[in-house]
């Protein structure tokens, strides 16, 4: 088991906090239920977003992806070139 920094997990975690603190403080200030997400998703995000700025890495975080990248001869280049030879 090796640890390793984990500072948008973080800064991501004090915003929900934050987010879910700001969510009671308004359903109780005016006697309303709130919609959470309303304050969550931009504490989160927000949170997210302000660690990258201070660690230099908002290029970075905006080009995330999840996606896979494919190599070359992707499948569909390999399936063009099989039609080509056909």
């Amino acid at each position: 088991h090796v640890s390793f920094p984990k500072p948008y997990f973080h800064s991501t975690l004090v915003g929900y906090v934050a987010g879910l603190g700001t969510t009671l403080f308004v359903m109780f200030q005016f006697n309303a239920a709130q919609p959470a997400l309303l304050y969550l998703v931009p504490a989160c995000l927000g949170s997210s977003f302000g660690c990258a700025v201070m660690r230099g890495e908002v290029k970075a975080l905006l080009a995330y992806s999840e996606e896979e990248e494919e190599p070359e001869g992707a499948p569909e280049e390999k399936a063009a070139e099989s039609k080509k030879d056909d």
